[in-house]
């Protein structure tokens, strides 16, 4: 049986020697009881799959599920492999931020171990949406073998939404200065202001490096920060990647569709609905990113399958093997 472990208080998230500054670990313990809220998360989530609904109806009224359906089984084989190497890719850049916020936060681990237990909690919270309430909760379980406390978890949950937030941002800014024209179409802004908007999003790389430094519990160093800022990087490149795979376009149309993936992941992320649902698919879909309609809906279709719902069945496999395991030891004695 299961034990529910107590929510990290603000004072729990600040302890002394390896501390969060105090602002963060409030305003991450606040966001954490509003996001366990279930009327809140209903509320929102309801909301904004409501608005996706209508966005998504209008940009679809030209395409008929054939077309969908015949576009999806035209995709070829060594595209959806690839796809596939991207999403491995991915979650890797994403577990390489996880290793670096545990060496950040004092409690080190394993290489190998820390990539297999941050990918199952990253397909988990993304499935759950909250990343902060999920992500926490997720952790708990996939980290049971390392004997992390509650508040260990919530500040490397803290710690890595933050850093793929914000290295979210700067692949947003990277994107839009490499295609200015289809951001400003995007936002029906002049071109200058997407540039503008674009340089803007890069603040977060000196805030990285700068911040980070002062802070008594860093034990990455100079390098350490900038392998995990790559790796934050990489994961938002390869995401996007495996869906641009699944599209015939050429390589020089990725930074055009990636201002629009960005976009869309980010603000479902921060919204906190459940795998980005609706929202991305309003935002690829509206930007055109991936030509036709129906042509954009067969890549979402299949990078909901790909990247999304296989790591989720491995992932709660995993948990469910685990537990198997754990009455089979209890049966022996």
């Amino acid at each position: 049986m299961s034990t529910r472990k107590a929510r990290p208080s603000p004072a729990a998230l600040s302890t002394p020697g390896r501390a969060l500054p105090a602002w963060i670990a409030s305003k991450a313990a606040r966001l954490n009881r509003l996001a366990s809220s279930r009327l809140a998360r209903g509320l929102v989530t309801v909301a904004i799959l409501a608005i996706a609904a209508l966005l998504i109806r209008g940009e679809l009224k030209s395409a008929r599920l054939a077309d969908i359906g015949h576009a999806i089984a035209h995709v070829r084989p060594w595209a959806i492999a690839l796809a596939a190497a991207f999403t491995a890719a991915a979650y890797l850049c994403g577990a390489m931020v996880e290793w670096h916020a545990l060496k950040f936060i004092g409690r080190p681990l394993p290489l190998g171990r820390t990539i297999l237990a941050a990918s199952g909690a990253s397909a988990l919270s993304i499935a759950m949406g909250f990343g902060l309430a999920s992500g926490t909760a997720a952790r708990l379980r996939f980290y049971a073998f390392a004997d992390l406390s509650a508040a260990d978890v919530a500040k490397l949950t803290a710690l890595v939404s933050g850093a793929l937030y914000l290295s979210g941002l700067v692949t947003l800014g990277l994107a839009g200065l490499a295609a200015p024209a289809a951001v400003a179409g995007m936002l029906h802004w002049p071109e200058w202001g997407a540039v503008a908007l674009s340089a803007a999003l890069l603040a977060p790389v000196p805030v990285w490096f700068l911040v980070l430094r002062r802070w008594r519990s860093d034990q990455l160093g100079p390098r350490g920060r900038a392998v995990a800022l790559a790796a934050g990087l990489g994961n938002w490149i390869f995401q996007g990647a495996a869906m641009f795979a699944l599209a015939a376009h050429k390589v020089t149309d990725f930074p055009a569709f990636f201002a629009a993936f960005g976009l869309g992941s980010l603000i479902g992320s921060l919204l906190g609905v459940p795998a980005d649902l609706g929202v991305l698919e309003a935002t690829v879909l509206g930007s055109h990113a991936l030509g036709a309609a129906h042509q954009g809906a067969a890549a979402l279709v299949l990078f909901r399958v790909i990247f999304q719902l296989v790591p989720l069945i491995l992932a709660t496999s995993a948990i469910g093997g685990r537990q198997l395991l754990k009455l089979a030891r209890k049966a022996r004695v």
